[in-house]
């Protein structure tokens, strides 16, 4: 087991106050610390659609702005996240809150949503349309999400 704790390096605020004696089994902690956070499988599956569908000249994961998109069309101002259904909280059936310690995922979740509100607050105030995809939409109908995409884009390229 490893315990999760605040160390005397971290203060004790926010979102780790809730970290605080919570215990965690080995191979859930190695679980969770593998999740990437940029090239997860439904962006890799939405990028490869938008190349097929001859969607092209976008950038991806671009830190120069709030929230770091994953995709962007710069010339048509166009900030595409994609979601993970679970560490963004979705109301799907592919989401669920843990049960174990879940006050701090609920904390979690309303953070990440926090943030990205802000980073499409941001988005939008310099000129951009933000498309929020989720990994469920994804699954469910890719080729609507590219058509969308690929409105959104009119005659831009």
């Amino acid at each position: 087991m490893y315990h999760v704790g605040v160390s005397e390096s971290i203060k004790p605020y926010g979102i780790n106050q809730l970290r605080d004696t919570f215990v965690v089994a080995e191979t859930t902690r190695r679980s969770m610390r593998s999740n990437r956070s940029q090239d997860t499988q439904p962006e890799l599956t939405l990028r490869k659609a938008l190349w097929m569908a001859g969607l092209r000249g976008y950038r991806k994961n671009v830190r120069r702005y709030k929230g770091s998109p994953d995709i962007v069309f710069g010339r048509a101002r166009i900030a595409i996240f994609v979601h993970g259904c679970f560490w963004h909280g979705h109301r799907c059936k592919n989401a669920r809150v843990p049960t174990q310690n879940a006050a701090f995922w609920k904390a979690k979740f309303e953070r990440n949503a926090e943030r990205h509100l802000a980073a499409v607050e941001d988005l939008t105030s310099k000129g951009f349309c933000v498309l929020t995809v989720w990994e469920c939409e994804i699954k469910a109908d890719l080729e609507a999400i590219v058509g969308r995409i690929a409105h959104q884009l009119g005659g831009v390229l």
